[in-house]
């Protein structure tokens, strides 16, 4: 994963990367991936958070995203996850959903969780 993450004209293909990262036991590498998507796919990012989601602090990637202003970015992920009711992904998509002037989206969302 480093080795891709390190080289990615010559190493990275993106099903083989979302296949490799999930195999890793360090969970720390899950994050700099993260953050390799950040700065090189951002397109694809929920798309990797989606197949990392099993095995994430998602209160850590909530606090990450936060930090450098990414939230928007990630919505899908946070809709996806929502539904372990995690007081992080809860706070952070309802705060995007008042932002966004979602007033449908946020009494759903209140509602189920």
């Amino acid at each position: 994963v480093l080795t891709m993450m390190q080289h990615p004209t010559e190493a990275w293909r993106e099903g083989h990367f979302k296949d490799v990262i999930t195999k890793v036991a360090n969970i720390e590498l899950y994050y700099k991936g993260i953050q390799f998507y950040l700065d090189y796919k951002p397109m694809m990012l929920n798309d990797l958070l989606l197949v990392l989601s099993p095995r994430m602090d998602h209160t850590r990637s909530v606090n990450f995203f936060t930090k450098y202003n990414h939230l928007e970015m990630v919505k899908p992920y946070l809709r996806s996850v929502q539904n372990l009711n995690n007081k992080a992904i809860n706070e952070a998509l309802n705060s995007l959903l008042i932002d966004e002037e979602d007033y449908q989206g946020l009494r759903t969302s209140i509602d189920a969780f």
